[in-house]
């Protein structure tokens, strides 16, 4: 079983939106930044990541610009359409997946949990009646609240909060995001809730790092470690190399549409645009010319 199970969490988008200050520039970022050319069209490419603080805004020069040509906006899901009160009874409470017994923690489980819990109480009687994938979430958002980051500066939450004139285009949709994560087993998702807690803070602060820095390999990197050791693909696959399919099919399915504006603006988890397998690569391997606008020339 991997020790990085809690990068799963930081890999979908919208549970983490569920849950202002003075702005600065933050001019040497340079996080995963494409310009996609299909059928005549085109569409900006932004890998993103669900946390973040003020500094990141205004985004570097390149994507704000691209940013004010753009005429719709498209994301994984569309929070504003979310019913999550509804998707949360369903998929996300302790006795919201039939068949798993939640509350049979094994005994490594139950040793890190009471000792995070001691100094914790009320922390941990928020989540309890939560399926472990979702306290997981919730522990996740705590250790980086604690780093000084938060959801409501994360990529994509900023850009529909600020482009709410623009239309919006969703590639996925929450249930099927909620869903994804129910159906990983109870062993799989009690490691979440230990690796969320042990999880140091120089490995949270590296998936920041990495995107700021535009440091793909290292982004790339980072995801491989979610495979649960050497050869075992289950989870990554699953989280993540089947889902850049659905999204790389929907951009080109947007971009065909003679109703849907050009350009369009996405905005994906960063995992997904980088390695040999993501959204990049298949949008490439389908025909499509996409460029590196930090080593290219985006138009």
């Amino acid at each position: 079983m991997a020790t990085s199970h809690w990068r799963l969490i930081a890999a979908i988008s919208c549970v983490t939106l569920f849950f202002h200050a003075a702005i600065f520039a933050a001019p040497s970022d340079k996080p995963p930044f494409y310009q996609v050319q299909w059928q005549g069209k085109s569409a900006y490419l932004l890998g993103s990541i669900h946390i973040g603080n003020s500094d990141f805004y205004p985004l570097p020069e390149q994507i704000e610009t691209a940013l004010s040509k753009a005429k719709g906006l498209v994301v994984e899901v569309d929070i504003n359409k979310v019913d999550s009160r509804a998707l949360l009874q369903k998929y996300g409470m302790a006795d919201g997946t039939k068949g798993l017994d939640w509350q049979n923690r094994d005994k490594q489980t139950v040793e890190s949990m009471t000792l995070y819990c001691a100094s914790r109480v009320n922390v941990c009687q928020s989540i309890q009646s939560f399926a472990p994938w979702l306290q997981a979430t919730q522990l996740n958002l705590l250790r980086y609240n604690g780093l000084g980051y938060s959801t409501d500066y994360g990529v994509d939450a900023q850009l529909m909060a600020r482009n709410k004139t623009l239309p919006v285009f969703e590639l996925e949709t929450a249930e099927s995001q909620f869903q994804l994560l129910a159906t990983f087993d109870s062993q799989e998702q009690w490691s979440m809730v230990r690796d969320a807690i042990s999880v140091s803070d120089d490995e949270l602060l590296s998936l920041i790092t990495a995107w700021r820095s535009g440091d793909e390999t290292e982004l790339d990197t980072i995801m491989q470690e979610q495979m649960g050791g050497e050869g075992d693909t289950r989870i990554i696959d699953k989280i993540l190399w089947q889902r850049n399919h659905t999204m790389a099919e929907g951009i080109l399915k947007l971009m065909d549409a003679s109703d849907v504006p050009a350009p369009l603006f996405v905005v994906i988890g960063a995992g997904h645009v980088v390695g040999d397998k993501s959204v990049v690569q298949l949008l490439k391997q389908a025909g499509a010319k996409v460029t590196a606008c930090w080593s290219g020339t985006c138009l």
